[in-house]
């Protein structure tokens, strides 16, 4: 192949250029573990068990899984499973201790045959599905930079990609998404991971891991096209990414599972979620097995599973369909579709379909049922995201929000200020978060990494929802609220001596169960309040509207060992009618905080 006089120009400097001014290495490539991985976690509650996919011979014996977080390690319980024969690999099913702390954990899986292996970011332990919550979706990172290789201001120094996908991070972090939905194009050439020595695919796999809710990234034509113009054959990325984020044998599927693209579902209680691969494979991107892959996607085999998979769910089940664009599959005569041919979302019974890849799209319809929204792009200084709040499944879509401010704003359009360093050494610490988001965010999260110093903690301006002790930090959850254009303050502070084995939030022995009804009708019946705690002690439970006010007390005296139940009529302590909204249900016990929202109706 003859390249461009300024392409071959730049691979000759590329090649010439020492190692170490580009020192790119290998991210974490598949070894056993293919699943759950950092861009397919799996959600799981203290009880529940999940399966781990494992690439490893049938007579593979010994097997353990360990959970790890901020230097907790917690042993999963086996709990079954083995080597499925029609499918080329173990199923092994494990079971999430009891008292687990919330948290999104490394999975390491080890056998007597095979090495420890890591999966970073994988298993995400809900304290419960909730019935009021947002999610949040992302799209077209780019990384690590938008410059493709075929010109000649290509740089493979260029970081401006990541430093987006960065600012996106800082937010979601704080906002604390249930969970984070990546339509596509997660890196800018697929191809360039021994060629060039950019090892795009490795430095976004790590990047993933920076953020504290799990992500569940679909494949865009980017992550799996190369360019015409450059050295690596067709079917490059594909591959690169199969062996980053997909499993290998997709191009030669097992009997029992004969699928050639990564598509997959999953469930977030009522929710049911569904991530399609999506490719440009005509010529001007790649040209690879069109027998297999057509000119572009979606493949009659892809349409057909997701057909499949959309008659399986449960009838009043919400369903919702992300993936990176409708290119329109292939043609009878071999040629490329037309674009937004193949997903009907009323046909498919969707409440929903979201998108990518047009970086600039402009604001859909939102209020449409079912709704069909494309999202501009995190790359070239964008920094879009999209939150969408759920109640009960029904899903109501945010607009379009863009990280790192205006020109009037030039500063995050979320700004974190810690009061000092947030790293472990100090035992009290401070932190302002300046919203200039016109939305309230009522689920955020600020985790406080705390010196342990065997004191009991307590937070102002917000609600500990966990404590976790490993060594010799506390790791501290305190949710709060941030109001629209409005500025938030919270700290924790220790207060006293800390007794082991008391229930302190996340460690153990006091629970609260999700209020119910949700949402609750003032007048038709009372809201039930369940907790349990270890032994017989003080506790109290009080309602909260989302200002941080004490609208109600609904217990407080002593409470047995066990499970005790109280209830709320909607009304306030003055007997008043509790205005409509979202209020918070707080159960304080034995040291521990527990919180649970829910919505109040009229």
């Amino acid at each position: 192949m003859r390249l461009p006089q300024c392409f071959a120009a730049l691979v000759t400097a590329l090649l010439l250029t020492p190692a170490a001014a580009h020192a790119w290495t290998y991210g974490d490539t598949l070894t056993t573990i293919w699943r759950p991985l950092p861009n397919l976690p799996v959600l799981a509650r203290p009880g529940d068990a999940f399966t781990v996919w494992a690439d490893a011979p049938s007579t593979t014996t010994g097997w353990s899984a360990n959970l790890l977080y901020g230097g907790l390690v917690i042993p999963g319980t086996p709990n079954g499973g083995g080597y499925v024969t029609g499918k080329l690999r173990w199923e092994l099913s494990y079971r999430v201790p009891a008292g687990t702390p919330e948290a999104i954990y490394d999975l390491v899986l080890t056998s007597d045959t095979t090495p420890a292996d890591t999966s970073k970011h994988a298993v995400k332990v809900l304290r419960a599905y909730q019935g009021d919550y947002y999610f949040a979706q992302i799209s077209d990172t780019h990384l690590p930079e938008h410059t493709t290789s075929d010109v000649a201001s290509f740089s493979v120094n260029d970081t401006t990609g990541m430093a987006d996908f960065d600012a996106i991070i800082d937010d979601l972090n704080v906002l604390h998404p249930e969970f984070i939905l990546h339509t596509g194009d997660l890196v800018n050439e697929g191809e360039l991971e021994e060629y060039l020595n950019m090892y795009e695919m490795g430095r976004a796999k790590n990047m993933l891991s920076r953020l504290r809710d799990p992500i569940f990234v679909v494949s865009g034509n980017h992550d799996q096209g190369g360019w015409k113009p450059t050295p690596p054959p067709d079917g490059t990325s594909k591959k690169n990414w199969w062996r980053y984020f997909g499993w290998p044998n997709l191009l030669t599927p097992p009997p029992d599972e004969p699928f050639h693209s990564q598509d997959y579902a999953f469930d977030y209680g009522p929710l049911h979620l569904i991530g399609l691969e999506t490719y440009i494979n005509n010529g001007s991107y790649d040209s690879f097995r069109t027998d297999l892959y057509g000119a572009q996607s979606f493949t009659p085999e892809q349409l057909a599973w997701l057909r499949a998979d959309s008659a399986a769910v449960a009838p009043g089940t919400h369903r919702l369909a992300f993936y990176h664009y409708d290119f329109g599959g292939t043609t009878a005569t071999g040629t490329a579709g037309a674009n937004f041919s193949q997903i009907n979302p009323a046909a498919m019974g969707l409440d929903g379909a979201i998108w990518g890849h047009n970086h600039g799209v402009a604001e859909g319809i939102r209020t449409a049922k079912p709704f069909n929204l494309g999202l501009q792009a995190v790359i070239d200084g964008r920094r879009t995201f999209r939150i969408f709040r759920v109640h009960n499944g029904v899903m109501t879509p945010g607009p379009m929000h863009h990280s790192g401010g205006t020109a009037a704003t030039p500063t995050d359009s979320l700004t974190l200020l810690w009061g000092g360093a947030n790293d472990g050494s100090l035992a009290a610490l401070d932190a302002t978060v300046t919203n200039r988001f016109n939305e309230t965010w009522d689920h955020a999260r600020l985790t406080f990494v705390l010196a342990d110093h065997d004191s009991a903690v307590r937070a102002t301006g917000g609600t500990i929802s966990q404590v976790v002790r490993a060594s010799g930090r506390l790791l501290v959850d305190v949710d709060l609220v941030l109001p629209a254009q409005g500025t938030a303050h919270a700290s924790v502070a220790p207060f006293g001596p800390f007794t082991a084995g008391v229930g302190e939030p996340g460690i153990g022995g006091v629970t609260l169960a999700p209020p119910a009804p949700d949402p609750f009708i003032a007048g038709q019946s009372a809201l039930t309040v369940r907790w349990s705690q270890p032994r017989h002690a003080p506790a109290r439970v009080s309602v909260f509207d989302v200002t941080g006010r004490e609208v109600a007390r609904l217990f407080d005296g002593l409470a047995p060992a066990g499970e005790t139940r109280t209830n709320w009529d909607g009304r306030t302590s003055q007997g008043n009618a509790a205005p409509v909204g979202v209020y918070m249900i707080r159960l304080q016990s034995l040291g521990c905080v527990r919180t649970a929202r829910l919505a109040l109706l009229h």
